[in-house]
């Protein structure tokens, strides 16, 4: 998927992120959808905490992440 694929109504809703380069699944939700940018949230159980991550175009054009929409 695309940047450009995801709208404001799409806030909030449960995603798979795939991390290509560590070979890791984490469900994330979508906080912020911008231009060229997805701010996702997801709980760190190891060390308790809420962890914000930004998605770039750029990391989507050269694979480094995923997508797979879940809900």
């Amino acid at each position: 998927m695309k940047i450009s694929d995801f709208n404001r109504k799409q806030i909030g809703k449960a995603i798979q992120l795939q991390d290509v380069r560590f070979s890791t699944k984490t469900d994330c939700i979508i906080v912020e959808i911008e231009k060229n940018e997805i701010l996702v949230m997801h709980y760190e159980k190891e060390i308790e905490e809420i962890i914000y991550k930004a998605i770039s175009e750029e990391d989507l054009i050269f694979n480094d992440y995923k997508f797979e929409l879940l809900s």
